[in-house]
């Protein structure tokens, strides 16, 4: 991993950034993370032909969240001999003949890459009812070679995996098998897989037609109602709402309590994101995958243990669907009931167990460029949202600590931004620091960005030993009542007041008539360790004062 201390992205005058990339020296950035797209040979990275992702690869290139970069190679599963591309275009493949096993010099492909991307089509849009179909050599299955690959990547490097396919068992040759993504969504006629229907097919109801209105033409009532038809809806401006999940709650005062969704739904500055491309046959997750069973391909406990004891991490659905009926709507595909919750995005945070996180959609007609051209050119704010969807995705998969780093940077970076040249005094209270950060990185990351990276640190150093979020504790122990705003405010503002001697520093250095050199700050888990535990400490002390602790449950959290 490159060690790169390009301070560009984290908007720091340019009068303090060679003393601030010194004073890091020793900190172990990771800022560029680097993803490997794996597609089939139908599934296109070129603009040129609208049924691919190519779009959502230059966005991902063009994308700076902090200190943090994405870097994307091409891997195409096609038969025939494997090769690499060393200077690969934009749009071409790394790699070609791609296996998940594959090794170039003697050196596994998939472990230079921090996140897998699968976009499966194989076997084939042929509607079969016979599942063999995926198994067949045409359709290059993945095979157990492959998934031992995989498995051990996972595994080992806690690397991130996302897949996703399409109605019916489009992309389960690739994906169906994997550990964890292979249960999370449903891939195959046994899965009862939603089919691509059609008006003279007897299971067209059974489809997930997501389709919306582009006018009122369209509307129950309107005389000589239009039909609602795929080729000219699905990448119209129209977008289908989704219906997030709540995943923290904030107080803002005794009455009022914000919830935000999981962090992978988060936009920073628009609120959750609650909006999709529609399509008129998409697939679904799966709410409640068995955690007892097998992995496909060996004797082996699909879903790990948590590390440290406690209840089996899961998968959770973090977003779910919906879809019109006929009646009264009309469809080309014909009839279909109307639905409220379909299974629509699922995650997995396998950091808990050990193992690297998955997510998965229920189409990839929420990436493809056919879906998302029009979209995309009109850049309004669904686009922003769907686009701040792919984004989140990118940071949330991660390996532990490819995030928190960027953070801490951010911290130190401050004192020397709009906040810390107005905010920040050594008279100020802790909670006055805190707030003054906490508003300066929700408003340039958002508020889910920072939730999550504090709760990355309160992980990563071992102040609690795993991870919940507050509606779960909240679940677990009814009498506890928990502020997570308070409990960022209370940690950042001590991050602030243990930063001010380095910054204090830098400015003696940069003022100084001759120039010298700083001395390194100590890695950052060593250097942060004292004013996150007194963060907590307020923290815990503020929680009790406000709603006591009768059974101990708030410091037993972070003993």
């Amino acid at each position: 991993m490159p060690d790169v201390r390009d301070l560009t992205d984290v908007l720091v005058h340019p009068h303090y950034d060679v003393a601030i990339r010194d004073l890091v020296a020793k900190w172990p950035f990771r800022t560029f993370v680097d993803i490997l797209m794996v597609v089939d040979t139908e599934i296109s990275t070129d603009p040129a032909n609208d049924f691919g992702i190519a779009s959502v690869i230059a966005e991902l290139r063009a994308t700076r969240i902090g200190c943090m970069r994405f870097r994307i190679d091409i891997a195409r599963r096609s038969a025939g001999a494997q090769g690499v591309n060393a200077s690969p275009t934009a749009t071409q493949p790394k790699y070609t003949g791609f296996r998940f096993d594959m090794a170039v010099g003697g050196t596994p492909v998939i472990d230079k890459y921090e996140q897998i991307w699968c976009f499966g089509f194989k076997p084939s849009n042929s509607g079969s009812a016979n599942d063999a179909e995926i198994d067949q050599a045409f359709a290059i299955p993945a095979s157990n070679a492959e998934l031992n690959a995989l498995d051990a990547w996972m595994t080992n490097r806690k690397g991130g995996l996302f897949g996703t396919g399409d109605h019916h068992f489009l992309g389960a040759s690739m994906c169906r098998k994997i550990p964890r993504l292979g249960t999370m969504r449903r891939w195959t006629n046994a899965d009862a897989v939603p089919p691509i229907g059609g008006i003279n097919q007897p299971n067209t109801a059974q489809r997930i037609d997501t389709l919306r209105p582009p006018s009122a033409a369209f509307e129950p009532g309107a005389p000589n109602q239009q039909a609602l038809g795929n080729g000219p809806h699905q990448g119209d401006l129209k977008v289908q709402p989704i219906r997030w999940v709540a995943e923290s709650s904030h107080f803002h005062s005794v009455f009022l309590i914000h919830k935000r969704p999981h962090p992978v739904l988060c936009h920073p500055t628009l609120g959750p994101i609650d909006v999709m491309p529609d399509h008129a046959h998409e697939g679904l997750c799966v709410p409640s995958p068995d955690l007892n069973a097998n992995k496909k391909f060996k004797a082996e406990k699909e879903y790990p243990d948590a590390v440290g004891g406690g209840d089996k991490p899961a998968p959770k659905i973090i977003a779910f669907g919906s879809n019109l009926g006929q009646p009264p709507y009309r469809f080309e595909k014909g009839p279909q009931p109307a639905r409220g919750n379909n299974p629509m995005i699922a995650v997995y945070d396998g950091h808990k167990a050990g193992v690297g996180r998955v997510a998965t959609d229920s189409t990839w007609h929420h990436w493809f460029d056919v879906n998302i051209d029009v979209i995309r050119a009109a850049d309004n704010t669904d686009w922003k949202k769907i686009k701040r969807y792919y984004q989140n995705l990118a940071v949330w998969l991660n390996p532990p600590g490819y995030s928190t780093h960027c953070f801490y940077l951010s911290v130190i970076a401050s004192h020397f931004q709009t906040v810390g040249l107005q905010e920040y005094t050594r008279e100020a209270t802790t909670l006055e620091l805190g707030l003054a950060l906490r508003s300066h990185l929700a408003w340039h990351y958002g508020p889910c960005w920072v939730s999550e990276r504090i709760w990355d640190v309160l992980v990563d150093q071992r102040f609690i030993p795993k991870r919940f979020p507050i509606p779960e504790l909240e679940e677990r122990f009814p009498e506890l009542v928990l502020d997570g705003a308070l409990l960022e405010t209370a940690i950042l503002g001590e991050l602030v007041k243990a930063t001010f001697e380095p910054a204090a520093q830098i400015r003696e250095v940069v003022d100084a008539e001759r120039p010298k050199r700083i001395k390194p700050l100590a890695a950052p888990e060593e250097l942060f360790a004292k004013p996150v535990r007194a963060g907590i400490d307020m923290f815990v002390a503020e929680s009790k004062r406000r709603c006591g602790d009768a059974n101990g449950v708030i410091g037993k959290l972070f003993a």
